[in-house]
């Protein structure tokens, strides 16, 4: 039996042996690694209506046991090549490994992302920013409810019709000469289009932000409600008839009667304009209500996503300290199986 002097060596730290059982770490990793995936091949079941029922539970318990499995080999690797102090040796392996492999993690993600970059495009948040380890599962909800909102609010239009084409052509002119807005034939109709202009703006920037439906769909609504008051004003007689009257050469008697149609085709007009107007108020109140309730599942849907990141997270935390208390120890037997070969 060879004979050391434990003084000369206690409290020496063996970068050598932490390396060694770092990569022994990985390497082990790899092999568990690819175990796990031909495990988790044969748990997919094409022929099931959930193919992927079960893996991700499968995968979730074997990395836990490949963490485990791969601390303990590397702590161990390195408590025997340095001969003391395993438990420094096995907790620095665990320390070292750990840096690595976040080091690894982020260099993979961003190869990830340069290369998916054109796929994903660019997606919008419901909720701000999400767990990574949820990362997917949220994109899947925001693109869902993206196209819910496309589903419900796109197909949305409005074609609002104020005829006025019935009005004389000298009754015209003289309303275009008066200059005054409210007098001129076009102007129910017009007021028709500008609704129609805002309804598809408004529509378009709800289905690129979702997120801010609710904003958009009141302001929208709340326009609408003062252009349908101020549409449904009624036209002043003595100010249409003195409009007519010295912008034409009209006798009084024919002024009556070009007032007299004007208005009756001004009111049928101003009736229709304003009851496809509240049909469209009464869609968009519809569709309004089923978004809340398709906003409501996506919340909740997001809040299970949320909680199983969390209950992820927690696991993640009790495997690594699980992983660093096992290479701590391992590091300590791996040390004494070496020490059993001298005398101290």
């Amino acid at each position: 039996m060879e004979r050391i002097n434990l003084r000369e060596i206690r409290y020496r730290v063996s970068w050598g042996s932490i390396f060694a059982g770092m990569f022994t770490v990985l390497a082990v990793s790899v092999l568990l690694s690819v175990l796990a995936t031909s495990i988790g091949l044969f748990k997919v079941d094409p022929m099931s209506s959930d193919p992927m029922s079960g893996v991700g539970t499968t995968f979730g318990i074997w990395s836990v046991i490949s963490l485990i499995v791969s601390l303990c080999s590397g702590g161990f690797v390195a408590g025997k090549l340095a001969g003391t102090d395993g438990l420094i040796h096995g907790f620095l392996v665990w320390a070292v490994s750990m840096i690595v492999a976040v080091i690894l993690a982020g260099m993979l993600a961003a190869g990830a992302v340069r290369m998916t970059a054109n796929i994903l495009g660019s997606v919008s948040s419901v909720a701000g920013s999400v767990l990574s380890g949820a990362g997917s599962v949220v994109k899947d909800g925001v693109s869902e409810l993206t196209g819910q909102a496309k589903e419900l609010f796109d197909d949305i239009d409005f074609n609002g019709q104020a005829d006025m084409g019935g009005v004389r052509q000298n009754i015209r002119q003289a309303l275009i000469k008066s200059g005054v807005r409210e007098f001129q034939p076009d102007y129910l109709q017009d007021q028709l289009n500008t609704v129609g202009t805002d309804l598809k703006k408004s529509v378009k920037k709800l289905v690129a932000n979702p997120q801010d439906a609710d904003d958009i769909i009141d302001n929208f609504l709340n326009r609408l409600k003062k252009r349908t008051e101020q549409y449904a004003r009624n036209i002043n007689r003595e100010d249409l008839a003195k409009a007519i009257a010295n912008n034409s050469d009209l006798s009084r008697a024919e002024v009556e009667d070009a007032v007299d149609q004007y208005m009756n085709l001004s009111r049928q007009a101003m009736n229709k304009g304003k009851k496809a107007l509240d049909d469209l108020q009464d869609t968009l109140r519809e569709a309004q209500q089923e978004w809340q309730q398709a906003k409501q599942k996506a919340l909740i849907a997001a809040e299970k996503v949320t909680n199983a990141a969390a209950r992820s997270a927690l696991w993640t935390f009790i495997a690594m300290l699980m992983g660093a208390v096992l290479s701590t120890v391992a590091g300590m037997f791996g040390s004494r199986t070496t020490l059993r070969r001298y005398e101290v």
